[in-house]
């Protein structure tokens, strides 16, 4: 993550609030991303708009499905 990048997060975060990731899920183009922030009156370049879409889709592959969160609050063990 570039210092730019926490830089515009720090910038989202404190005019969005904390769960500001919540709003963004929905994004799937670095394009969206532009527009969502506009609509916060963040500016986003291009560049930044790909990295923190990367970011965006990073975050949402590192969540549990209901399966496996379920299979860890059961103590169940779930190999992959």
């Amino acid at each position: 993550m570039t210092k730019e990048l926490l830089e515009k997060i720090r910038e989202i975060e404190s005019k969005m609030g904390k769960d500001w990731v919540q709003q963004f899920k929905e994004v799937s183009t670095k394009e969206e991303l532009i527009e969502k922030a506009k609509q916060n009156n963040i500016k986003l370049t291009p560049a930044l708009a790909e990295e923190g879409l990367k970011l965006i889709e990073a975050n949402e592959k590192d969540e549990l499905s209901e399966e496996e969160l379920s299979a860890v609050a059961g103590g169940k063990i779930v190999f992959h």
